[in-house]
């Protein structure tokens, strides 16, 4: 059973536009903070931390709006969408298989680096 279905199409895609314009605003606050920082803008701007949450809303908000209303962005977004509902995720027991066997083919490779190392230690000892 997929989380995907082809009718979702637009909710999804209007869901991920809105955390891409929230993770922009977020960055732009942070960046404008930065930059607060750097040039003492906290002194010489009233309510600094204001101008800059209300720089990120407006910036967040002006992503937001232009993708949504872009409409080879809003295409692009659905091809995307169309490819993912093609994929063929693997069941669980499968995973867990190809899970363990990665564990095990790790715990023999680092058992081999351990023996080497430990073989080079003692014949350096040796040596020196």
């Amino acid at each position: 059973m997929s989380l995907l279905k082809s009718e979702d199409s637009q909710k999804w895609i209007n869901s991920f536009v809105a955390v891409v314009s929230i993770i922009v605003g977020f960055v732009t606050i942070r960046f404008v903070g930065q930059l607060g920082e750097w040039f003492d803008l906290e002194a010489k701007i009233n309510h600094f931390v204001l101008v800059a949450q209300g720089l990120g809303f407006v910036v967040g908000l002006a992503v937001f709006v232009f993708v949504v209303k872009n409409k080879s962005a809003l295409t692009h977004l659905q091809d995307v969408y169309g490819e993912l509902l093609k994929v063929v995720w693997p069941d669980k027991d499968s995973v867990v298989k190809v899970t363990i066997g990665i564990i095990v083919g790790l715990i023999i490779l680092s058992s081999i680096f351990v023996g080497v190392d430990y073989l080079i230690r003692t014949i350096l000892e040796l040596l020196y």
